[in-house]
């Protein structure tokens, strides 16, 4: 059998969210993780070498976590630009199965305790995953037909992170998650005031007030509670949740130098005809 492309490994991972991998697609997760991170990362050294209290300043600290591209997402880009980003992220996980995903591990009371939190806050006022499709939609029609969606190897990396850890390092997750969550604030407000700016209903925005309301205090709570807890009864989780935030950081920021050049080049085309 040939070997399984980074995006047929994708494909496979999103169409079998809440089973198993088959063992070749499972054999294939696991050598990709070794290819692009079996070597350890000089920031996943760099958070090793710090306390677990200061990984949120080293987060906030990675250029992932203010990258430009949001900027031009508030200031910039056009309805169908936007259409274009939100679309080809469509195999990025939902939130709620990979926090669902964490409590298969061995967390104490604490830990255990606010990934509930977490899981629950998913579901209130409505669930969240609801919300985003309403995004989607919402941005999808207002677009119109025809928008082009491209596959970055840059964003599958970026996908692979969260499903590496859901199917098989879930320790490497709850790095991935609290990564996520930690540079949340910044990504949502920036996205919210380009919809604005696109003439975007309230309604249509319900997802991002929701999440620039919470997302900080489930950033704290990962850090606190699940992380700073579940090292204090094995200290040796340290190493694959600093490996799974650098991962869910540089992957990250990967993909936003991507969609940057994307949108330099839009622009350089636009100057050219005019």
């Amino acid at each position: 059998m040939e070997r399984l492309t980074d995006s047929e490994l994708m494909k496979a991972c999103v169409a079998r969210m809440g089973t198993r991998l088959e063992p070749e697609e499972e054999r294939a997760l696991r050598q990709w993780w070794e290819r692009e991170h079996g070597q350890r990362s000089t920031y996943a050294n760099a958070l090793l070498s710090i306390p677990e209290s200061e990984w949120g300043a080293a987060i906030l600290h990675h250029p992932a976590s203010s990258h430009p591209w949001y900027g031009r997402l508030a200031r910039e880009v056009d309805v169908r630009e936007y259409a274009t980003f939100l679309l080809e992220n469509a195999p990025y996980p939902s939130f709620l199965p990979l926090i669902q995903r964490t409590l298969d591990l061995p967390l104490g009371d604490t830990a255990r305790a606010a990934v509930l939190r977490n899981i629950q806050d998913e579901l209130e006022p409505v669930p969240h995953a609801d919300l985003m499709r309403r995004l989607f939609l919402a941005v999808k029609t207002k677009a119109g037909p025809g928008v082009s969606i491209t596959s970055y190897p840059s964003l599958v990396n970026r996908c692979l992170v969260l499903y590496y850890g859901y199917y098989r390092e879930p320790w490497n997750l709850v790095g991935a998650l609290y990564a996520t969550e930690a540079i949340a604030h910044y990504r949502l407000e920036n996205m919210g005031q380009g919809l604005e700016r696109l003439g975007f209903e309230a309604a249509d925005l319900e997802f991002i007030r929701i999440h620039l309301a919470c997302d900080d205090d489930h950033a704290d709570d990962w850090n606190k509670n699940v992380i700073g807890a579940s090292v204090r009864l094995d200290p040796r989780v340290r190493v694959p949740i600093a490996e799974g935030i650098a991962a869910a950081l540089e992957t990250s920021g990967r993909y936003f130098d991507d969609l940057c050049r994307r949108a330099a080049h839009v622009d350089s085309t636009a100057e050219v005809r005019s």
